[in-house]
């Protein structure tokens, strides 16, 4: 049936529960709306913040490097020294008082070494800075005065301290035995190479104190060149 155009049409009857929305009531709708997006959009964020602050980070690995040269030091012993003793008084450093005299074959080795034990248990130190001796009750340190750990530290000039080593192959002139804990030890770079380490691709590998004195005829006291080796970042740079 046509409506008359005077007659308004009835409004239809509200659904239960159901108000009409008014213009103020569609903005305060939109408003709220917004306010909900804009939370989870925050919300997102801190749990992306919290994951990139707190996850570790994959290490960056270089690539396996070849044409090393492996060599090793230690601590020598007085105890297995009996050259004829030279006093070194006159080469102590400053502020340290020293016997009397030490073998000079030891105190060669010390030269080269860095550290040595001595008869009375404590240690002779040489200071490649200021070419001098100095006494000491500490064990050998590093570079950083570190303490230098056996079949761990290593002693380089061209890479930054706390550097993790692994040896993947030893190169020629080293058993097959010495090889695998060689391969399988946990090389930190902990010391500088004072002497012997012209070339950027020598490490020198810590192996600990003196047992014997025949350390040299022993299959751990190796000289090998060719090795290969993969160097990863310090901790510090994770």
């Amino acid at each position: 049936m046509a409506v008359h155009p005077d007659t308004a049409p009835s409004p239809a009857p509200a659904s239960p529960g159901h108000r009409p929305r008014t213009a103020r009531g569609r903005i305060l709708l939109r408003l709220a709306c917004g306010l909900l997006a804009l939370a989870a959009l925050g919300y997102a964020g801190l749990r992306l913040h919290h994951r990139l602050t707190t996850i570790d980070l994959p290490r960056t690995n270089t690539a396996s490097q070849g044409g090393y040269t492996l060599t090793v030091y230690f601590t020598p012993s007085e105890a297995h020294y009996r050259g004829p003793r030279r006093s070194i008084r006159d080469q102590a450093c400053a502020g340290h008082h020293l016997p009397d005299g030490f073998p000079a074959d030891y105190l060669e080795r010390v030269g080269l070494e860095g550290f040595g034990k001595t008869a009375r248990g404590d240690y002779l130190g040489w200071d490649f800075d200021r070419h001098c001796y100095f006494a000491t009750s500490n064990p050998p340190v590093g570079s950083g005065d570190n303490a230098l750990v056996p079949w761990q530290s290593v002693a380089a000039n061209h890479l930054s301290p706390g550097t993790r080593i692994r040896v993947s192959d030893c190169g020629p002139g080293v058993s097959g035995r010495i090889c695998a804990r060689v391969k399988s030890a946990h090389w930190r770079v902990d010391d500088l190479c004072s002497i012997g380490c012209d070339s950027a691709k020598h490490l020198d590998l810590y192996i600990g104190e003196q047992t014997r004195a025949d350390i040299e005829d022993e299959d751990f006291y190796f000289v090998t060149t060719g090795a290969v080796i993969q160097a990863d970042p310090p901790d510090a740079l994770r």
